[in-house]
């Protein structure tokens, strides 16, 4: 991860656990055809650190997702025989023609206020657990299936804190609390708050309820990247670039819907408490 856009400083930033003078593989497509050649070049401590290869792409979109298909089964392949973590931090594609270049890097976000005073009776035993996924959906942005599936599960489990309502409203004779999976994505970006990032992944949700965009990306995001059956519809690689992205595109809005979901929990159990409820940061 990166807080900076500093090319140079992102090519010499490369590191990994595996000591190596470099290495040059060879790839071939099927019956041989397609073949290119890559390195992997170490560092200035001698530490594999980044690869560089030539692709013919129709763009700069084309070459990296050219780069990735090619490359991220042969990481994989690396990291299996290792066994180690080999993640991509960076990717830098350069136009041998005009020298224009392209990079993209997986970056921490903005600074953020502590806002310590929040935190008082903002958590419960049984909330626990959500709060956990969505830290760990937080903590791995290069991992994007894993994210998906981080937030997605705070989606899944938390209705059961609706239905014991509704069931404790009938044992009550009281009519059932407000659905909190009623509720819905805003209808434009402009409703959207000023904190959403990556507004684009918004557009194909807007106006659905949160029970709606769950049902959505069932079966094509969670089922797809918490399984492994060969031959199954809609399976999901990291290796593969369009279902890395596939997954990165939905991340956003699966955070925004289990943030809204955990808020509403936490002051629900804050107030069924007799906690003052916190108000949120500016």
């Amino acid at each position: 991860m990166t807080t900076a856009m500093n090319i140079p400083a992102l090519i010499a930033a490369g590191d990994s656990l595996l000591e190596s003078d470099g290495l040059n593989i060879d790839l071939h497509g099927a019956n041989g055809a397609g073949r290119l050649t890559a390195a992997v070049l170490p560092n200035a401590d001698g530490r594999l650190a980044r690869i560089e290869l030539t692709v013919l792409a129709d763009g700069f979109a084309d070459a990296e997702q050219m780069a990735l298909d090619h490359m991220s089964m042969v990481l994989s392949r690396i990291a299996f025989q290792a066994d180690v973590a080999v993640e991509v931090g960076a990717i830098v594609v350069v136009e041998k023609a005009s020298q224009i270049v392209h990079a993209a890097a997986t970056v921490v976000g903005a600074i953020q206020p502590a806002t310590m005073n929040a935190v008082e009776g903002w958590s419960t035993e049984e909330l626990g657990p959500f709060l956990a996924a969505y830290r760990e959906g937080l903590n791995n942005p290069n991992a994007p299936l894993y994210q998906a599936l981080s937030f997605y599960k705070i989606l899944e489990g938390a209705p059961a804190f609706h239905t014991r309502r509704v069931r404790a409203a009938s044992r009550a004779g009281k009519p059932p609390p407000i659905d909190p999976f009623d509720a819905a994505i805003p209808a434009d970006a402009s409703l959207l708050s000023e904190d959403v990032w990556n507004r684009d992944a918004f557009a194909p949700y807007f106006g659905l309820s949160f029970t709606d965009v769950e049902a959505k990306v069932r079966t094509t995001i969670r089922n797809g990247a918490a399984h492994l059956k060969p031959g199954m519809e809609n399976l999901r690689i990291a290796d593969m670039t369009d279902d890395v992205r596939a997954c990165r595109a939905i991340v956003p809005v699966l955070r925004y819907v289990a943030r809204q979901i955990i808020e509403g929990e936490l002051a629900l159990a804050n107030a069924a408490a007799g906690a003052p409820i916190p108000s949120p940061p500016n």
